[in-house]
């Protein structure tokens, strides 16, 4: 089972330069440790000090935002697409 990942280009230079990621896992959760014990930098630009994803980060899984789901817990099918996105501010 492969579960495509893509990754804003904030993250870029805490995953060598990599926008795409394929990875096995049944949840959201489990793709996200995966790209994490690969590159461990990336880590605090996801996750709070409590392991809590921080607020400013949407994840998207088949374009249904995963807080409208069941969260990291929310499970992925062989085929399906992760996005993060960061929130955006400016004026």
């Amino acid at each position: 089972m492969s579960v495509q990942l893509w990754l804003p280009s904030v993250l870029l230079a805490h995953v060598d330069g990599q926008s795409r990621f394929s990875f096995a896992g049944r949840t959201v959760e489990e793709i996200l440790n995966h790209l994490v014990e690969l590159y461990p930098s990336v880590r605090p630009h996801l996750f709070d000090d409590h392991d809590k994803l921080h607020p400013f980060i949407s994840i998207f899984c088949n374009e249904k935002n995963i807080r409208d789901l069941n969260g990291l817990e929310t499970c992925v099918n062989d085929g399906e697409e992760i996005r993060i996105l960061p929130a955006v501010a400016g004026g």
